[in-house]
């Protein structure tokens, strides 16, 4: 697995990322995690001086059917209905917020290694790279490390309360309809402060993945280079 920065970055924008299902404004939350998602793949591609176009971004970072008509729709619609079931909704959001943190962690690892043997551009574009994670995630799951994640979370939901709170006094700054520029910069405003609060759960978590057995990682790196057909 990443090692040094690499992992801590990745680890870093997985649990920001999964902080977006604790924002209880519909369309917002889907654009901070856009916003999370697209600066993880933007610092992994920096360190190996790799600059992106903007659709390879979109392609690397993006969850596929990622755009705002249905999950404005959705969001809107289950809302009434998270203010009448809030006890229901908050533990449903909880899942939801470990579910995020392992699959972003995932795709980070996925896309360092790709990055890391040169499969990115050299072998493979933007587009046949996210199919290929994509494709891994689906067939392998997210078994130990979701392990881990959830019961990391579970330990530290004073800690990511306070955070997701953080977040959500920046977005109020976001006046009229929300866009994605507006929410980045409102996100980026509460950045180093968010990571200030979040540093024991990221070292507590790095620590626990650090413990998931080494073959894991290898299968999934070995399932990507199969599936990219390189060596």
């Amino acid at each position: 697995m990443p090692e040094g920065d690499n992992q801590k970055l990745i680890i870093t924008h997985a649990v920001l990322t999964g902080l977006t299902p604790l924002i209880p404004v519909p369309i917002v939350d889907d654009l901070v995690k856009s916003y999370f998602q697209r600066r993880l793949v933007r610092e992994l591609t920096r360190v190996y001086a790799i600059t992106l176009t903007e659709q390879e971004m979109k392609t690397l970072a993006d969850d596929p059917g990622s755009g705002c008509l249905a999950g404005c729709l959705g969001g809107a619609l289950l809302l009434p209905f998270k203010l009448i079931f809030r006890k229901l909704f908050f533990f449903l959001e909880w899942k939801r917020a470990a579910d995020t943190v392992s699959r972003t962690f995932h795709q980070g690892y996925l896309l360092d290694c790709a990055l890391n043997e040169g499969w990115f551009r050299g072998q493979r574009n933007a587009f046949e790279l996210r199919a290929a994670i994509d494709a891994v995630c689906r067939e392998v799951g997210t078994g130990p490390v979701e392990r881990a994640v959830s019961l990391t979370l579970s330990q530290s939901k004073a800690t990511l309360k306070s955070a997701a709170s953080l977040l959500n006094r920046s977005l109020k700054s976001v006046s009229g309809k929300p866009d994605a520029e507006r929410v980045a910069s409102a996100a980026e405003a509460v950045e180093a402060e968010e990571e200030r609060e979040i540093e024991g759960v990221i070292n507590k978590l790095q620590k626990s993945i650090q413990s998931v057995p080494e073959d894991y990682f290898l299968n999934l790196r070995g399932r990507l280079a199969a599936g990219l057909h390189v060596g």
